[in-house]
């Protein structure tokens, strides 16, 4: 494979947004309120790409299990078997997952929690059983992909801030804890609605894998009203901590709205009228682009 191929094969956009949202935390969000941390930027560096090496080797199990259904989903972005054996993509998996798993250990170690492994150890066990088993059953796959994002969402809380909370600073603490706990059920949910869409695009290579997603199961337009079920409870908390909590903060509110609230408005009304692959592939990619304006939103608390 080329070095652009292994860029695709790792979804380097993916794990670019990983670090990003992970670095904000780390250099705007802890760093305007000013809290006391555990870890210096070299062992908060292990602790990004750690979440990274874990994030690359669910993707490329994901791939190896998945050909049947990407022949027909994404000819144009099939990997193994065309572009890399099946035996060198489980040597790479193998390999990302070992190395993350690693410096998890280490890094539970450095903040005197060795009990927090068991954090890599389950998102390890969740991507892989994903792979394999989740992915194909009813609504499940969809949650426990969302769930890993909110894992890897809220792993500057747990290593970073957790381990030096104490009786004198644990008022501010929890005020950034409740932060990131925020932006990880934001995540979990945008997750959650883009798992389903991709799953409307992709059900023709599904049905080959005898998946029972929540399109083959209930059909494209009741998938369509849990969506707008799941879209209007994210628009309407988003609402809420925008007007009743930080209605102070003009900035903050002003750049919410522009977007992410109406970009998800927008998603709601294109939604009902997609009807194509091509539809839900573009309703995927509008998701996608919320998570990272939401995300970015914390430049301006």
């Amino acid at each position: 494979m080329t070095f652009k191929d292994y860029l695709g094969f790792f979804r380097w956009k993916n794990v670019l947004m990983i670090l990003l949202i992970q670095y904000l935390f780390k250099y705007f969000l802890f760093e305007k309120y000013n809290i006391e941390v555990s870890l210096d930027d070299i062992h908060f560096g292990l602790l990004a790409f750690s979440t990274v090496f874990l994030a690359i080797a669910g993707y490329i199990i994901n791939d190896v299990n998945d050909v049947k259904a990407d022949i027909i989903n994404k000819p144009d972005k099939l990997y193994v078997d065309k572009k890399i054996t099946r035996i060198n993509a489980q040597y790479l998996f193998l390999g990302f997952n070992s190395i993350g798993l690693l410096l998890g250990m280490y890094l539970s170690y450095y903040v005197g929690h060795t009990s927090y492994f068991i954090i890599y150890v389950l998102t390890s066990l969740l991507l892989y059983q994903y792979a394999k088993y989740l992915k194909k059953m009813f609504l499940i796959g969809n949650i426990t992909v969302s769930l890993i994002i909110f894992l890897c969402i809220m792993m500057p809380a747990v290593f970073d801030i957790a381990p030096v909370t104490n009786a004198y600073n644990i008022e501010i603490q929890i005020e950034v804890f409740y932060v990131l706990l925020v932006y990880g059920v934001f995540g979990f949910f945008l997750t959650l609605i883009r798992e389903i869409v991709k799953d409307m695009e992709d059900i023709e290579g599904d049905k080959s894998m005898d998946a029972r997603s929540l399109p083959i199961v209930l059909g494209n337009e009741k998938t369509k009203t849990t969506v707008l079920t799941l879209s209007i409870l994210l628009i309407s908390g988003i609402s809420y901590l925008m007007f009743r909590l930080y209605g102070g903060e003009k900035a903050l509110v002003f750049y919410t709205v522009i977007m992410v609230l109406f970009p998800l408005i927008f998603f709601v009304f294109r939604l009902y009228q997609s009807r194509e692959k091509r539809d839900f592939h573009f309703l995927s990619a509008i998701v996608k682009m919320i998570m990272l304006t939401g995300m970015l939103s914390m430049l301006m608390l």
